[in-house]
């Protein structure tokens, strides 16, 4: 009964120990580009923020802007490319159906791209300099602490686990062409040899975010 017991307790708090990671959603600059069948998007390339993992695959973000022709609708965001590698998990699935761009990474990778409205690029500042830069040298004896940051296509999370650090991401999968089609449900980066670079990377999206009108 004793054994019983402990088996159960070990389920139980690895059933309950995760943040749900769920996130669904679209953002408004997705929105628009379906909506609309004429459109511009201006990527900058000169100010990006980027995480590596140990196993080669990246995380890139870079100020975007999407605009009408008529100039009526004028949207400004930050578009986020994740280089990973194909996911199998119980909470994640990616398709072999993946685009001709993607090929220089190799047959094992594969890219895809959301998009980060305005408003929520500014509330990302604010959650990595509340919750992360101030506890980066942070660190618990049997105990975790996990920060998390949601937006309509992302789940940001920064955990303390006793003395390890880790980042995580997970990100809505609309396929390679970007319409939903061809996708799973969520893919996955992490990183903990990196998240001592998490300056670096607020301050490239804080420097972005100044700029966006």
């Amino acid at each position: 009964m004793k054994h019983l017991f402990i088996f159960l307790l070990f389920i139980s708090i690895n059933s309950f120990g995760q943040v749900q990671r769920a996130i669904e959603g679209q953002s408004i600059i997705r929105d628009n580009i379906i909506a609309n069948n004429e459109f511009n998007f201006f990527r900058d390339w000169n100010n990006v923020a980027s995480f590596k993992s140990g196993i080669g695959e990246s995380v890139v973000l870079f100020p975007i802007v999407y605009s009408t022709p008529d100039s009526k609708i004028t949207l400004h965001g930050l578009q986020l490319n994740a280089f990973v590698k194909r996911q199998v998990t119980a909470n994640t699935y990616v398709s072999t159906n993946i685009s001709n761009f993607a090929s220089a990474y190799g047959k094992d990778f594969f890219i895809r791209s959301i998009f980060i409205d305005k408003e929520d690029v500014k509330k990302m500042i604010a959650y990595i300099e509340r919750d992360i830069i101030p506890n980066l040298k942070t660190s618990y004896k049997k105990q975790s602490k996990e920060y998390v940051y949601k937006c309509k296509e992302m789940f940001m999370s920064f955990l303390i686990d006793e003395k390890t650090l880790r980042i995580t991401m997970h990100m809505v999968d609309y396929g390679p062409l970007g319409d939903g089609k061809g996708g799973g449900e969520q893919i996955e980066f992490w990183t903990e040899s990196q998240v001592d670079t998490m300056p670096k990377f607020l301050a490239s999206i804080k420097e972005a975010y100044a700029k966006m009108k």
